[in-house]
């Protein structure tokens, strides 16, 4: 799994909208105004949410993987619908040359193209996710299997030891017996914790999942395995940084696991592992090496790629398995390299808020995403934001129809549904600029008003200065450059304020709703 969640391609059906949508105006723009209200409203709209739509695909909490299924049809369904019209056109009259002029006297030629793309992006919807409830599926099972395996092989082992033993003390006392028993106890104690975890652990369940500190879970992890086996050499290369990543507290386990691995399985003489802890801006990677024979192929695609043999194989033990369905439940993804020398195991973790407490859901902020309920609050702090910022805007000389300029038709209708698509687009990078700075300094209101305000006054610069006259004298509209009129400024910060206050009063019901309800129950996933 991917530690970023920012999906770029998302931009390319942003870009597709967009374009579709400049080719509607286009055509339209040829007819009566009136005509365009009633044949080319309707797909303004479509294209613009097509656009708008990708945007949020791009900064929202959805996996990159869907989002390129999402794309890829979108663009399917873009040219087939293109290629259909073209076989129609030439159809109907063959001695008509194909030019750009025939095309455009088609006058729902682009109306067709938008059809195709809104089209293939619900069929790309639908298939990303069939993709993802297979895997979910996919996943349910490994669990039912590692479950089922844990409870049969390990738990019935443990059982049967601590039942021989007692036998055994019953009829004479044995110091061996008793160590047996403490230790195959405390193993079945194990076991109990791995299965709560991957019993508890699953797609879309996340009450398990916290901040925790991935300097302190390695260290006890090597420490636990340093304690078992004294004469392993097994080294620590941390980091001079806090580190904070999303995990549970089983984190600790997994790391425990390799480690343990890669002691009993090493070559050397003593055994030696070399452990390092990395970090970048969005994720933070531990590395286990050791210097062993190398892992075999099939417990490199166990940890790799998650596939779990269909029978047992007695001469190894169930850590991997655990280590990867745990991996997983904290959104992570492990790489294993082999070589001459040994193998070496990477467990990649999303980093998280360090600000957040241990017992607080681990929240990510190191990257420019949206996720759940806070894309509706945006898209109407947006809406909320657009509409006040038209108001003042109508108010201080009618300039929204030239908004609808920029695409092709200076008309009121026009402008106030483009101005309105630009305002949510808007929104949704002010709230990834919120998303992707440290909650110490983007949570409180005053902070939140104050970067909206800035925000806001940066568009005025940059996006009414410079990008629009520059589009409106490509679209044959003189505009002065840099247009930069006070009534523009105040409308602007205007924008800015209410988006962040509209936002941030959204932001603040979603939390509150989020911890008046009741913690889901143990999905076996």
């Amino acid at each position: 799994m991917s530690s970023s969640r920012v999906a770029y391609s998302g931009l390319v059906l942003a870009a597709m909208g967009f374009l579709l949508t400049r080719f509607t105006i286009a055509f339209a723009a040829m007819d009566d105004p009136m005509v365009f209200l009633f044949s080319g409203l309707v797909p303004l709209v479509l294209g613009l949410s097509l656009s708008a739509y990708g945007v949020v695909l791009t900064v929202g909490a959805y996996d990159p993987a869907s989002v390129r299924t999402v794309v890829r049809w979108s663009l399917l369904g873009t040219g087939a619908m293109g290629a259909l019209v073209v076989l129609t056109v030439l159809g109907s009259d063959p001695a008509t040359p194909m030019t750009v002029d025939a095309l455009r006297s088609e006058t729902y030629f682009s109306n067709f193209l938008i059809g195709g793309a809104v089209g293939g992006t619900l069929t790309g919807v639908y298939a990303a996710r069939t993709r993802r409830q297979r895997e979910t599926l996919r996943q349910r099972a490994n669990r039912l299997t590692v479950l089922n395996r844990l409870l049969r092989d390990q738990v019935i082992n443990a059982a049967t030891a601590i039942t021989s033993h007692t036998a055994l003390l019953r009829e004479r006392y044995h110091d061996d017996s008793v160590e047996t028993i403490g230790e195959q106890g405390e193993r079945v104690v194990e076991l109990i914790e791995d299965v709560k975890y991957l019993s508890h652990t699953g797609e879309g369940s996340d009450v398990s999942l916290r901040t925790c500190d991935l300097q302190a879970s390695v260290d006890r992890a090597v420490e636990t395995v340093r304690s078992a086996h004294p004469e392993a050499d097994c080294r620590v290369d941390g980091t001079d940084e806090d580190v904070a990543v999303q995990g549970h507290t089983q984190l600790s386990e997994v790391f425990r696991h390799l480690v343990d691995n890669a002691v009993r399985y090493s070559d050397g003489d003593p055994p030696t592992v070399e452990v390092s802890v990395t970090a970048t801006r969005q994720s933070a990677t531990v590395t286990v090496r050791d210097d062993g024979p190398g892992l075999p192929a099939d417990q490199r695609t166990l940890l790799a790629d998650g596939e779990i043999a269909e029978f047992d194989d007695p001469t190894t033990g169930f850590g991997l398995n655990i280590v990867r369905l745990l991996v997983e439940s904290a959104d992570g993804g492990v790489r294993v390299d082999v070589d001459e020398g040994g193998s070496t195991v990477a467990v990649t973790l999303p980093r998280a808020d360090p600000d957040a407490g241990a017992d607080e859901p681990a929240s990510r902020v190191t990257a420019p995403e949206i996720a759940g309920g806070r894309l509706g609050v945006t898209v109407a702090a947006g809406l909320a934001a657009g509409v006040v910022m038209g108001v003042v805007l109508s108010a201080a000389g009618g300039l929204i129809p030239v908004i609808g300029a920029l695409y092709g038709i200076q008309n009121p209708t026009v402008g106030w549904v483009t101005h309105l698509f630009h305002s949510v687009v808007f929104a949704l990078g002010y709230v990834g600029v919120v998303s992707a700075a440290p909650r110490s300094y983007t949570t409180a209101p005053l902070d939140r008003v104050a970067v909206g305000v800035v925000f806001g006054l940066g568009l005025w610069v940059l996006a009414a200065g410079v990008v629009m006259p520059v589009w409106l004298r490509l679209v044959g509209v003189g505009a002065p450059l840099p247009n930069l009129p006070p009534g523009s400024l105040a409308a602007h910060a205007l924008w800015g304020l209410t988006a962040a206050t509209v936002y941030h009063a959204g932001d603040r019901w979603l939390a509150g709703r989020e911890v008046s309800l009741p913690s889901p129950g143990v999905d076996l996933r």
